[in-house]
Formats: C-alpha cells, structure tokens, sequence
C-alpha cells in the first residue's frame, strides 16, 4: 500500500500516512495536542538517547503524552512539531527525522496517533499582552536552558521570542499602555543580549558583536553587551575594538572580576601589538 507522503522543504522531516484523520483546522503555535508514540526505532543512537542525550521529552518512553506546540525544548522535539502541524485528528502516520545532532547524523522513525487537539487563536489574532506574556515565557525557558548550557536551545527559545516581539512592530503604532510598551521594549533587549551569549558560548563572533550593537544602539552602558561585544572582537583579533568595549564594561562595573580579567588580557595584547609597531617604525627610520 501507497502512503501518502508529505515532506519538509529541507528534508529533515517526513510524514506518511498510515490512517486518514477526520478534517481539522491543523495545530498552530501554543494549540494543545495529546499524541499515542509507538515503535520507535534510531538508528546511530539508541533509544535511551533519544531523551538523555539529545533532551527529547516527547521521545521519552512514554506512549501517551500532552504537549503545546512552540514549547519543544530540542531539536527532535522541535521536528516532531512540525510534523504535528500537518496532521488532522485521529491520523495515524509514520514520521522519520533525519537530523544532523553533535556530529551525529540521527535517523529516528517512529508511529504517531494524534489524539485530540485544543486549538489556539492564530498569532495574527494574539492581543499585545498576550504576545508579550508568551515571549517572556519563552525568554525564561530560554534562561533555564542556557544555565543548562543548552546554548543552541536557549538560543531558538530566546530567538522565537524576539520573533512574536517583532510582530508588534512598529510598537509606536499600537498606542498601548505606556508600561506594556516599556516592558516589550525592554525585553526585547534581554532577549537580543541574551541571543549574543548564546552565539558567544557557541564561538559565532560575528553574530555576537551584530547583535550585542543592536542592544548598544539603544543602550550604550549597557554592560553585558558591552562585555560580550568587547570578547567577540578579542577572539577575532580586532584589538582596537575590544578593548574600549571592555574598558567602559569595566568603568561600570569596576569589581566585576570576569571583565577585568578580559580586559588585561586583551589590553595587554594590544599594548604588545603597539609596541612592536613602534618598534618596527624605528628600525625602518633608523639612520
């Protein structure tokens, strides 16, 4: 028997049917969906990986189980999402994952019986607050997850977040209420700052230092970003930049130990690097 497939553009996720569902309205961000798992299988990985590994809470032993669309916390779960979104209630269909994890390519297959869904509004349809309460939700899954030092899924969590944030724009437009307005703005420069560690742990410098300068465009003593802009530069050896960041880090926070020690550092590389100049200079003159 022929299934019928559908497949994902960047052929990470694929669906086929094994028994047709009743016609729904399909399972959108924040939506409530209870699923049945059964057989699953992985190939390069075992099974226990799947959770202690890789952090599946969907593909955790467990047949039966609730979830909220937009709350994976991995990347397995986050494609398992996806393939939910396109099924209808009471489909049963058979979903392969072919991710790249840690240098692993995983294969994973599995059987999926989606249940019941409690469907949610469309984000077109989400009032201000309630965009700015999910992504405050999603910004503190994301803090957890980067105490975690989960860096890659802290980064989609705060990432998603900043995405709902710019669905307001322009904020100004919107007339809300004074403190609503502060709080989506100010967040957003939390989520910006924390994208930038998130992308510094993960050695992305060039990301770090574009998105710690949207955070400095409008707040310039800002010293988080200031630091990690400060470290991006010293890693790719851009001296001159790093060190002003760092030392205006470190007017601000004259007893935080962490900047002080980085900017020694790279000031005295560039103390070095200055010296030799001058020294290069002098021989190139000398008479």
């Amino acid at each position: 028997m022929l299934l019928e497939t559908w497949k994902s553009a960047d052929e990470i996720v694929k669906k086929e049917i094994i028994k047709y569902g009743i016609f729904c309205k399909k399972a959108t961000e924040c939506a409530s969906c209870e699923i049945i798992i059964e057989k699953i299988d992985a190939i390069n990985a075992s099974i226990e990986d799947l959770s202690k590994k890789f952090n599946s809470e969907i593909l955790n032993g467990k047949n039966k189980k609730r979830l909220i669309i937009g709350e994976g916390n991995c990347e397995i779960d986050r494609q398992i999402e996806r393939a939910l979104q396109m099924m209808m209630i009471s489909e049963k269909s058979l979903i392969t994952l072919n991710i790249l994890l840690e240098d692993i390519n995983l294969h994973v297959i599995f059987e999926v019986t989606l249940t019941e869904i409690q469907p949610y509004k469309s984000i077109w349809e989400w009032t201000p607050e309630e965009k700015y309460n999910i992504a405050l939700k999603y910004k503190e899954t994301g803090v957890y997850l980067f105490k975690e030092q989960r860096w890659v899924d802290a980064f989609y969590r705060f990432s998603r977040a900043c995405k709902i944030l710019i669905t307001l724009e322009p904020i100004r437009d919107l007339e809300l209420d004074k403190e609503l307005e502060n709080n989506i703005n100010n967040l957003r420069l939390v989520l910006y700052n924390n994208m930038a560690g998130c992308q510094l742990n993960r050695k992305n410098y060039e990301y770090t230092i574009s998105l710690c300068s949207k955070v400095l465009s409008k707040e310039s003593n800002n010293v988080k970003a200031l630091y990690r802009r400060g470290v991006a530069h010293g890693r790719l050896k851009d001296l001159e930049r790093a060190v002003p960041d760092l030392k205006n880090a470190i007017n601000l926070e004259p007893h935080n130990q962490t900047i002080k020690e980085q900017y020694l550092l790279y000031n005295t590389k560039l103390q070095e690097a200055n010296q030799k100049f001058e020294n290069m200079v002098k021989r190139m003159f000398k008479t």
